[in-house]
This record gives structure tokens, sequence and C-alpha cells, in this order.
């Protein structure tokens, strides 16, 4: 029984939709059969001006009362799929959230107090959470900052969160979401004493 009322209901938006077409068609053709010459009096271009506005104004009423019909018609349709009025179809796009693999973007035995940075920037143009791992084997304390670029460069890179300690033998991460976000990331190193020993690595992981 509810297949043969969508059936019909479907059929009957298809009737109004075709009788608007057929009507509003069959007026401009006659219109058009109608039109005077181009080099025809100017009092006979002006009659038939009117004789356009008034032929159209009805059939433009017709196809609006059209419209307003099919309107309801839909409503009645979306009504019996359980649609509530006035809240029209919700359509829901799931994207799930992805980690890359993890990419290596440091790693050196540091043997000398300085500045360093990461041997690249951290493409996260189209991430949309990052996290940098730092691990460290140094046996001295090194200081970890993230720097953000709107290029693929850390020159004039401004600094990005807080300035993060890493202990001797420890490791330490930072995770950088929405708030944090440019277009490319990078890792400046600070050692104040010249560690003897051990190897300080960087990876970092997008979440797509």
């Amino acid at each position: 029984m509810a297949g043969k009322e969508e059936k019909g209901s479907v059929a009957a938006q298809t009737l109004v939709a075709g009788g608007i077409g057929t009507v509003f068609g069959a007026a401009i053709a006659t219109l058009l059969a109608a039109r005077p010459a181009q080099a025809a009096p100017t009092d006979e271009k002006l009659d038939y001006l009117i004789e356009c506005l008034t032929t159209l104004v009805p059939v433009l009423a017709q196809v609006a009362e059209g419209q307003t019909t099919l309107i309801q018609q839909l409503q009645q349709w979306l009504a019996a799929q359980g649609v509530p009025p006035g809240e029209g179809i919700e359509v829901t796009v799931t994207a799930p959230w992805v980690a890359k693999a993890p990419e290596q973007i440091f790693s050196q035995a540091i043997r000398a107090a300085g500045i360093f940075y990461s041997d690249k920037m951290v493409n996260w143009t189209r991430g949309k959470r990052l996290v940098i791992k730092v691990e460290s084997s140094l046996n001295q304390v090194c200081q970890i900052q993230l720097i953000g670029n709107i290029a693929d460069t850390r020159e004039l890179a401004p600094d990005v969160g807080p300035l993060l300690p890493c202990a001797a033998n420890d490791n330490v991460s930072a995770g950088l979401a929405f708030a944090d976000w440019h277009p490319y990331i990078g890792v400046r190193i600070t050692t104040a004493l010249a560690p003897t020993a051990g190897i300080l690595t960087i990876t970092a992981v997008i979440q797509e």
C-alpha cells in the first residue's frame, strides 16, 4: 500500500511539473510567432510588448501556483518518509581521523653547546593534529622549542607553544591542535652544556 502511495505522489509531482512546462512553453511559442519584423513601425512593436506582458502575467501566476502545489506535494511525501516538517533532510558525512606514518625530522649525536634546528619542516598543510616526540640519550639537558611558519623554511619562524625541557636520558612530546596550526612546523634545540654521549632523535606524526 505504501509503495502505491509513493508512486502516486511521484506521478502527481511529475504531472504538475510537466503541466507547468507545457503551459509556459506554449505561451512563449505563441508570442514568438507573432513577433513583428525588425523594420516594423514603433507603434506595432509597442503593441507587441503590451501583448507579451498581458499574456505572460497570468501564465507566470499559474506557474507560481503550480510551484506551490508541487512544494505541498513534496512536503507530504517527506512527511510520509518520517521527516518532520521544517527540518529537511540531514546528511551526515563521516571522515575518520587517521595518523600518517611517523616521520623522523632530526637525529644527531650533539657534542656542542649551541642552537640546532630540525633537518626539515613538517608539512602540516592538510593535517588536523600533530605530535612531536623527542627521544634523548644525551647526557645533558636540552631545551625544545617548536617553531611555525607559512613557508617551508625556518627563517623568521616564530615560536609555537611553550619551551619544553628534555632532561638527560629522557623523552618529551608536544601535541599541536587547531589553535597552534601553521602550514609548516619545525623544532629548535638548545643545549647550554655540551653533551659527551648520546643521540637526540625527533619524530613527527600528523593526523589527517
